[in-house]
């Protein structure tokens, strides 16, 4: 009786928060959020991640360089 309580609770607790959700009624539809569809805004991130990613490898190239300056 104790274990199946248990259980019984354990799942409800489980469940709790996602009832709500699964209850909720879709929203109105509607077309897109932006025209024409594609719309994707790639500059944003994109551009500052290639920049970090050209200063890294330019250090990483200065320090092969300098290094195999100092072994000569």
């Amino acid at each position: 009786m104790k274990r199946s309580f248990r259980f019984l609770l354990t799942a409800a607790l489980l469940v709790a928060p996602f009832a709500g959700v699964l209850m909720a009624q879709p929203g109105p539809g509607g077309g897109p959020p932006c025209w024409p569809p594609p719309c994707i805004p790639i500059d944003g991130g994109l551009s500052l991640l290639i920049g970090a990613g050209a200063l890294l490898g330019g250090k990483k190239a200065w320090d092969l360089r300098k290094a195999g300056k100092e072994e000569h």
